[in-house]
């Protein structure tokens, strides 16, 4: 019986893994996305001239659309975009969207997990004012700078020379600086300095501390004893500091631990649980799902090795 249910596991897996492959590493289930990446990299770059359209959908990944020729139309959450040659559209991760393009059109298309970009802590503590989309069409030196470091990014992925992933996060990294130091010059990150803040050094103490004991049962009170303050003192200041509550951060931390054990292992559903923090395989599957929109075991199914 178990020989049995060990066939229609690996059958399932692989009909999934073809489907994948049909069209361009691109698994859509209802109206949730899956994007699938090479090995050892997160970015995928699609070039196109072929009029088509692609129905509303959301996906994890960070969308960039650069228009080459004629123009594309975009529609993310009710609003409409015509993104016309040189023009630049970022789509934040998670937020519905729909494409459309028509003849004598061309663009290339750039997907990316914005997981390693937000490890920077100053882009996570702004990490809210990067969830609404950018349309850039201005022609400023800034809108000229993103279009170059995409292109150089396109560069660096046809080629596939050695660390042709990290080149393409170099670039991606100098577009969100130059995004947050051209397009969001108003706005000021809390300051270590401003009444009423913790010093960026407790900040950094703190994340360092949930890096190193997630996989332990840790609370809130645990944290805000760590750092010398009241429970909901630190509570308030950390979520003004940084954009995350304590729980909220804590969770992602622990799901980017599993999504990778998920993607690199074949370890069982208990062991990852377990070892990325959460107290039960009940929990895990529950804010996993919540999350990803998908089970840990169909995450691993689609994006697994």
């Amino acid at each position: 019986m178990s020989q049995i249910k060990s066939t229609a596991i690996k059958d399932a897996e692989s009909t999934a893994r073809a489907a994948r492959y049909e069209n361009g590493f691109r698994v859509l289930q209802g109206r949730r996305e899956y994007v699938t990446y090479m090995a050892d990299s997160s970015i995928r770059i699609w070039y196109s001239d072929i009029p088509w359209r692609y129905e509303s959908h959301d996906h994890s990944a960070v969308e960039v659309l650069l228009t080459l020729e004629g123009s594309v139309t975009y529609t993310v959450e009710d609003k409409l975009y015509h993104v016309r040659k040189g023009e630049v559209l970022i789509v934040p991760p998670d937020t519905l969207h729909s494409l459309s393009m028509g003849e004598g059109s061309s663009r290339y298309l750039f997907l990316f997990e914005a997981d390693p970009l937000m490890a920077m802590r100053d882009l996570k503590a702004m990490a809210s004012y990067f969830h609404k989309p950018f349309h850039l069409r201005d022609g400023s030196d800034a809108h000229v700078r993103v279009r170059e470091l995409l292109l150089r990014a396109q560069d660096a992925y046809e080629k596939h020379d050695m660390l042709w992933n990290t080149i393409c996060y170099s670039c991606l990294l100098q577009i969100y600086v130059t995004l947050g130091q051209r397009y969001l010059t108003g706005v000021r990150r809390a300051s270590g300095d401003a009444p009423g803040n913790m010093d960026s050094e407790v900040i950094n103490s703190v994340m360092t501390f949930i890096n190193n004991h997630y996989r332990e049962e840790l609370t809130l009170e645990d944290v805000a004893k760590f750092a010398g303050f009241s429970r909901y003192y630190f509570s308030r200041t950390f979520k003004r500091q940084t954009g995350y509550s304590f729980k909220d951060y804590l969770c992602q931390k622990r799901l980017q631990v599993a999504m990778d054990l998920l993607i690199r292992t074949n370890r069982p559903m208990r062991d990852v649980a377990l070892e990325s923090g959460f107290g039960s395989v009940a929990t895990f599957n529950r804010v996993f799902r919540e999350s990803k929109g998908c089970t840990p075991t169909q995450y691993r199914v689609i994006y697994g090795i």
